[in-house]
């Protein structure tokens, strides 16, 4: 009889293996480079550093420059400001302010040439397009009408610029002053339409322009009403009137006191313009040795 074989374990679920104690890959790659790794982050600590002091030297630089530009008044002192901080914004901006000093001067070919030197030297200024339109409209005062196209043309092409609705602007007034006015309407109908939500300002100007396209502007003067054939009215008015100084009169004689006696009881005393006098109380005459006698009148004397 075989011998009894012992009896097999049931199937069941396989026992936990053990879990390796080995390193994992990024720990091993931690290991082999670490001395790597940290020179690599002393580096990027050295950098933020550096670019820290860098942009706070160059906010420095800016604030300086601004402040130099902000104290210039004169050409000398813009010049100065220009040369010291070339090739930084407040450099360049001291060429546009120049150019306006030159302008008002009546400089006008310093003018326009400072606005070129501009122009060459900052081509990414952020005033760029407002250089370009201004030195157009320095060239449209003179009657240079190509070159002040050209430069308008530059300001409008840059959209991003504050100046950019300007120049087209001025590109239709320039062709409105030629007689082109179909093309004066499209620059106009241009800013208006390429601008919807911006430079609100510069479309009503144009809108005011547009209104006036077709409109001929007066050549003659009215004449002025031939005046009628009237003839004055007579004067009514008078000389000067004189009033006659009153005559002067004697004032009246005294009565005698004869009179008084041969007269009524109240002598009548005439009256004059100033109206009535009042009586007077004559005193008594004395008749003194130097006073001569009244003769008598002839009525009086005796018959002989």
């Amino acid at each position: 009889m075989s011998e009894k074989s012992s009896p097999q374990p049931e199937s069941g679920p396989s026992p936990i293996g053990e879990i390796s104690q080995e390193p994992s890959a990024f720990e091993a790659f931690l290991d082999a480079n670490q001395k790597k790794l940290i020179i690599v982050a002393i580096l990027i600590i050295l950098g933020l550093v550096a670019f820290v002091i860098f942009d706070g030297l160059r906010k420095l630089s800016a604030q300086n420059a601004a402040n130099d530009l902000a104290d210039a008044r004169t050409i000398a002192e813009l010049n100065t400001v220009s040369k010291d901080h070339k090739g930084k914004n407040a450099g360049g901006t001291a060429l546009i302010f120049k150019s306006q000093l030159l302008w008002r001067d009546q400089q006008s070919q310093e003018a326009i040439q400072t606005l070129e030197e501009f122009i060459g030297a900052y081509p990414e200024h952020p005033a760029i397009g407002n250089a370009y339109t201004s030195l157009g409209s320095y060239h449209q005062q003179m009657g240079e009408i190509e070159e002040a196209k050209k430069a308008f043309n530059q300001a409008a092409e840059m959209k991003t610029s504050s100046a950019s609705s300007l120049a087209i602007l001025s590109l239709g007034d320039l062709a409105r002053s030629a007689g082109n006015e179909d093309e004066a309407k499209a620059f106009y109908d241009r800013v208006i339409h390429e601008y919807e939500d911006s430079h609100f300002q510069v479309k009503g100007m144009a809108r005011k322009r547009l209104k006036l396209i077709g409109v001929a502007p007066p050549t003659e003067k009215r004449p002025d009403p031939t005046p009628s054939a009237v003839q004055p009215a007579p004067s009514t008015s008078t000389g000067p009137i004189t009033i006659p100084s009153p005559t002067p009169q004697a004032p009246p004689s005294a009565p005698s006191v004869n009179e008084k006696a041969e007269g009524s009881d109240e002598a009548e005393v005439p009256e004059n313009e100033l109206g009535e006098l009042p009586e007077l109380e004559l005193p008594e005459e004395t008749p003194s040795s130097d006073t001569p006698q009244k003769s008598e009148s002839p009525e009086s004397a005796p018959a002989k």
